[in-house]
C-alpha cells in the first residue's frame, strides 16, 4: 500500500466535501499530524495555562502583571 501526503483545506465548502468523500471511503486511513484547535485549548486548559479573573480589571492585572 502507498502512502500519499495531501493537505485539505478544511475551512472551504470544496475541502469539506473532498474531506467527507474520502473519510466514508474504506480503503482510505487517516493519520492526524497537526492538532486541531480545539485539542491545541484543551491541552492549555489541563496544563493550567488559563487564567480565571473576577472582573475585566482584574482580568488587565493579571496580564499585566
Amino acid at each position: 500500500m502507498a502512502t500519499y501526503t495531501i493537505n485539505i483545506n478544511e475551512r472551504t465548502s470544496a475541502g469539506k466535501y473532498l474531506l467527507k468523500i474520502l473519510q466514508d471511503a474504506p480503503f482510505v486511513t487517516f493519520k492526524h499530524t497537526e492538532k486541531t484547535e480545539l485539542e491545541k485549548a484543551i491541552d492549555e486548559v489541563e496544563g493550567g495555562k488559563v487564567y480565571k479573573a473576577e472582573s475585566v480589571e482584574k482580568l488587565m492585572d493579571i496580564i499585566n502583571g
